[in-house]
């Protein structure tokens, strides 16, 4: 695997929200459950378990919203891209 340059920024379809990830991830995945088949409107979403320490919203506010709030899914308020995940009682995003 090719190491990441770190860091690493993204946004939302209108860029409004922007993120910045500073640590390389834990652990990479696919998830094939109908809740993420759903969210992302495919067979899967792709997901990254990033340290809270290397995890940083740069710009706009993220809400939390979604089916169950207890999930942690965090939106953009305006074009309510699904940005991240915070599940609760684990230290990552």
């Amino acid at each position: 695997m090719t190491s990441l340059n770190l860091p690493l920024e993204g946004a939302c379809r209108c860029g409004n929200v922007r993120l910045r990830i500073s640590a390389p991830p834990l652990v990479t995945m696919a998830c094939h459950c109908t809740g993420c088949q759903r969210m992302s409107g495919s067979a899967y979403s792709l997901s990254a378990a990033i340290p809270s320490e290397g995890f940083e919203v740069i710009a706009g506010t993220p809400v939390l919203s979604g089916k169950s709030p207890d999930a942690g899914h965090h939106f953009c308020p305006d074009c309510m891209t699904w940005m991240f995940t915070r599940p609760q009682g684990m230290d990552f995003s």
